[in-house]
């Protein structure tokens, strides 16, 4: 009854209240403006992916990553030098079809195994890991592994996503923004301290097929902000599934990393110091961008870590 009665005095409602009703129809664009806005600054943040929950490792590890995920083409696994630590990609998708690693199947979701338990994190429908291998590396210099991965958006295209088991939770801990268009990619170079400074650094090549651009951010807790870049680079080839074109050595006066020249016809080697890149080498060799950098020249003192194919 008091619908009805609602119903029949709906019209005498609207001409008493008739400006609080058109006000109310003005919020209703004003609300989908703010929330487009607050979908757009998620994105920027990298908050928009969730964890799952851990479970329990039965038996062999490798096993058990490929009895209970869907595997990869490539099928990679990387480990710590104790294979304490194991990062894994699963669950193939079709979704993003850019196919600049040899094929349109790229992966959901990151498989992390330590002490026994397995941590998985996977992504929304609006990304995908368009990468082959996760890098191990302590990034925060706290004695535990971090998972560094490339991370792409189906609209923003490449970005770099950096994972952290916290509270028994795979949690995102810091970021490089995506690039700002679909179909554009980029490459890790190195996750070091590269100008000794007790912080860890990450260096990348954005866009190495399109006059690939160096770039070098200290790596802290949420996005990353980048200290300096230079043109002219590339580590990678359209259709390869070779990502470790770059390497990290040690001299008398500090750290070098070396990375190709974009027409594949030098190696260069950068040094940062304050808070600048250095080119501070040039070989005159070509690159063979199907195998790895680091079998490719003698570099001498190359600092080499078990699970980051760039030479870490």
């Amino acid at each position: 009854m008091r619908l009805f009665k609602y119903g029949t005095n709906c019209r005498h409602f609207i001409n008493h209240h008739q400006s609080t009703f058109w006000m109310f129809l003005g919020f209703i664009p004003l609300y989908f403006i703010i929330a487009a806005n607050t979908a757009h600054a998620s994105t920027d943040s990298g908050s928009t992916t969730f964890p799952d929950n851990p479970v329990k490792v039965e038996g062999n590890v490798l096993e058990f990553l490929a009895n209970n995920f869907a595997q990869l083409p490539e099928n990679q696994v990387t480990t710590n030098n104790d294979a304490s630590v194991y990062a894994h990609y699963a669950q193939p998708t079709m979704r993003y079809r850019h196919g600049i690693l040899g094929d349109s199947t790229e992966a959901q979701q990151l498989v992390v195994v330590q002490d026994g338990m397995a941590y998985t994190h996977t992504l929304t429908e609006s990304y995908v890991y368009e990468d082959i291998q996760p890098r191990l590396f302590d990034v925060d210099n706290d004695g535990k592994l971090e998972i560094i991965t490339i991370r792409t958006h189906l609209n923003n295209g490449a970005g770099i996503m950096i994972y952290k088991i916290v509270d028994n939770v795979l949690s995102e801990y810091a970021w490089v923004k995506e690039i700002g268009i679909a179909n554009r990619w980029l490459n890790i170079v190195a996750s070091y301290d590269l100008d000794s400074d007790g912080i860890v650094e990450l260096a990348w090549i954005q866009t190495p097929h399109i006059g690939g651009v160096l770039k070098v951010a200290d790596i802290k807790a949420g996005e990353l902000v980048v200290l300096d870049a230079l043109s002219g680079y590339s580590n990678h080839a359209i259709g390869e599934r070779n990502l470790c074109l770059s390497v990290v050595t040690k001299t008398e006066n500090g750290v070098v990393f070396y990375a190709p020249s974009q027409n594949r016809r030098q190696i260069a080697g950068f040094w940062l110091s304050d808070k600048s890149i250095k080119k501070v080498n040039t070989i005159s060799q070509s690159v063979d961008f199907s195998i790895p950098l680091l079998s490719q020249h003698d570099f001498g003192d190359k600092v080499v870590k078990v699970g980051f194919c760039s030479g870490l």
